[in-house]
């Protein structure tokens, strides 16, 4: 049974990391951390492209959000509560924002905060919806039902984790989200997917 030193070990070790990673980051020695794979931004970039309005749920160091931003002329608002570490810093949080500055990307939007709050002032109707947050099945029903309502007739929804993948290799609450809700709700059609993302329609 671990014990509450184990545990503050453990966090120290994952702050180091994350701290070593920034450094590494800032000097062009690493790239901005991500899941999303090259077949699954190529896909997200794919339905985005031109897309006035895009909101993206849980960008993490924003690799793929910068992508978007650079891939229209529209605006980008990226979603996440940056969480900080022990000392209450987020390098992750570092990481994105220097990214969107390296590339010049004036149309990304931070908003940090966890979505269900975020929600509530966000008034700006959606052409693209990237769902990449909490993968609970909880919080991904809670992230649909409070987002899905503002994404634009014709408008596209991207749900990360949806399917087990190689970047996907455990089952997750999303998977049970898409597998068993999202399949069953009018007006919904899937148009395509990737490894463990899935791109769909609102036709209602």
């Amino acid at each position: 049974m671990a014990t509450s030193a184990d545990l503050l070990g453990h966090l120290r070790n994952d702050s180091m990391k994350s701290l070593i990673h920034l450094l590494k980051f800032t000097l062009g020695l690493e790239h901005p951390a991500s899941q999303v794979t090259d077949g699954e931004l190529e896909m997200l970039m794919h339905y985005s492209r031109g897309a006035a309005v895009i909101c993206e749920l849980g960008c993490y160091e924003a690799r793929s959000s910068v992508a978007f931003a650079l891939n229209t002329t529209g605006t980008v608002y990226a979603v996440d509560p940056f969480f900080g570490g022990r000392l209450g810093i987020c390098y992750t949080e570092w990481v994105a924002r220097i990214h969107r500055r390296r590339q010049k990307a004036k149309n990304l939007i931070f908003l940090r905060g966890l979505s269900s709050d975020i929600v509530k002032e966000f008034d700006s109707p959606i052409d693209f919806l990237f769902i990449d947050a909490d993968h609970s099945y909880e919080a991904a029903k809670a992230d649909w039902e409070h987002w899905f309502p503002k994404v634009k007739k014709k408008g596209y929804v991207a749900l990360h984790d949806s399917k087990l993948a190689p970047n996907s290799s455990q089952l997750l609450g999303s998977m049970w989200f898409y597998s068993e809700d999202l399949a069953r709700m009018p007006g919904i059609v899937e148009r395509d997917s990737v490894d463990s993302l899935v791109i769909v329609q609102n036709c209602k």
